[in-house]
């Protein structure tokens, strides 16, 4: 009876390699099927998918496991048949083990990514349980800002997202450029108690534009305390806009 092998590799001629290699079977005389050519993913680093070919056996070795290759979670420059981190492999080991490796995978992504754009940059990290804040100094700093943050936001979420999918979204990503997000959260702040004093005394509700959900967060948090005035967020997307209404006075009974 027929039996049917799979075998996944970086690239098809990996994976045909490896096949003739565990059968006993030369290259040319091996007959396939390519399940999926696989796909190079982010950077090398997620969204990886490796090829995949199906070998049919008239069959079945006796002394070959079914399964060749195991995913490996993280990339070895010492092994040429290493794989960066798949989209969906999560690494494997011990809570120390798995969060190391998701640091290393989350530096590597965005040293990648600032060599781009501003090689001579130098990034600081600080790992705090279950958060890690990347500081980028030096360098093309306004271009990795970009205009209003929007580059420094799109580098932020890449990474964040790669990181907190490997590891389960446990650990979240801060990433900022020359203090630029400090400056930018305290001008937010500024902004918040002043358009909260604005809405008090003249008691109609006003908007602070639209923001993404760390900024707003920001809003939310700084007027939280605020018993005169509330906040909320109105519209679809990651972009909303932010208003922020009078609260009514609960009126006295005697």
């Amino acid at each position: 009876m027929a039996a049917e092998r799979e075998f996944k590799a970086r690239t098809i001629a990996k994976a045909v390699k490896i096949a003739a290699k565990e059968l006993g079977i030369e290259q040319e005389d091996l007959q396939y099927d390519i399940i999926s050519h696989g796909a190079s993913g982010i950077f090398g680093l997620t969204g990886v998918k490796k090829a995949r070919i199906r070998v049919l056996l008239s069959e079945a070795p006796a002394s070959t496991p079914l399964h060749l290759e195991e995913d490996r979670p993280y990339f070895s420059a010492d092994d040429e048949d290493a794989d960066p981190v798949a989209a969906n492999d999560y690494p494997t080991g011990s809570n120390e083990e798995t969060q190391e490796m998701v640091y290393q995978i989350g530096e590597e992504m965005l040293r990648r990514i600032v060599d781009a754009i501003s090689p001579e940059a130098a990034i600081k990290v600080q790992r705090q349980n279950d958060r890690i804040n990347f500081d980028i100094e030096g360098g093309e700093a306004g271009i990795l800002i970009g205009k209003r943050g929007q580059t420094l936001e799109a580098i932020q979420v890449l990474v964040d997202k790669a990181v907190r999918r490997l590891n389960g979204h446990t650990v979240r990503v801060t990433i900022d450029v020359e203090g630029y997000l400090k400056n930018k959260e305290t001008n937010l702040i500024r902004t918040a108690e002043r358009v909260a004093q604005r809405v008090k005394s003249k008691g109609r509700p006003a908007s602070i534009g639209f923001m993404n959900a760390q900024d707003r967060r920001i809003i939310h948090l700084a007027l939280k305390d605020d018993h005169g005035v509330r906040t909320q967020s109105v519209g679809d997307g990651n972009y909303r806009k932010l208003m922020v209404y009078p609260k009514r006075r609960t009126p006295r009974h005697y």
